[in-house]
């Protein structure tokens, strides 16, 4: 069983390729909101999980830290425990639903807002409003590699007794081999929870990108891009 979709086929994809889409990603959270950003200033970024993000702003000039990240060292909860903060922190591809429990939850809100000087970035898909045929299944993914053609498959089992809580499952079809990766315990997580949590935990501002959204690497599902101004 691998960990995880992105640490077994990022290895296989051509890293100029990779390169280009990290670029787009990471500019896809610097360009939509106020807060103006260059790789001149002296300004810090973290950037959470496995995510080309920070292989973008790394790329960009950007002074960066990555954690629990793909071949990073760091985790979150090292950064936590050392009271160490960042100007501008990037939680992205629905990082507030890996949480079995709302309490869980907040208390994700509560360490990234006080380990965060300025904003807090993050992506949400649109729950309240999802499609009955999306709660279930996500829609396949094909990815050409020099090993061969891989299909991703993502599902979504509810939980029975708890309607927000679901365990995310995960499937990669590669030539004749079934590739079945970690389950992943999530719970849903919407805007004004969002909004709501976050203002709990000190934050002056939320904002939803209405125009472009984010599109995690290896997928077709969008997510909208937010941010929540901290200092």
């Amino acid at each position: 069983m691998h960990t995880n979709t992105l640490g077994f086929l990022i290895p296989q994809v051509d890293i100029s390729t990779l390169k280009k889409i990290a670029i787009i990603k990471a500019n896809s959270f610097l360009d939509n909101f106020e807060f103006k950003h260059s790789s001149d200033s002296d300004n810090s970024y973290l950037v959470i999980g496995q995510n080309l993000i920070g292989y973008g702003l790394e790329q960009l000039g950007y002074d960066i830290t990555v954690v629990d990240g793909l071949g990073s060292t760091k985790t979150l909860v090292d950064v936590v425990s050392s009271g160490e903060t960042f100007d501008y922190t990037f939680a992205a591809d629905e990082h507030f639903t890996k949480s079995s429990t709302e309490a869980e939850q907040v208390m994700a809100i509560e360490a990234l807002s006080k380990l965060t000087n300025i904003a807090l970035y993050t992506t949400l898909k649109d729950y309240r409003n999802m499609h009955a045929s999306q709660r279930f299944f996500q829609e396949p993914f094909e990815v050409k590699t020099p090993a061969g053609e891989a299909i991703i498959i993502r599902k979504r089992d509810w939980n029975k007794s708890d309607r927000q809580q679901w365990t995310n499952r995960e499937w990669i079809i590669q030539n004749d081999e079934l590739i079945v990766c970690a389950p992943i315990e999530c719970r849903t997580m919407y805007f004004k929870q969002l909004a709501k949590f976050s203002s709990d935990a000190g934050a002056k501002n939320f904002q939803v990108e209405k125009k472009q959204m984010y599109k995690p690497l290896f997928s077709k599902s969008f997510e909208y891009i937010i941010c929540i101004s901290i200092g």
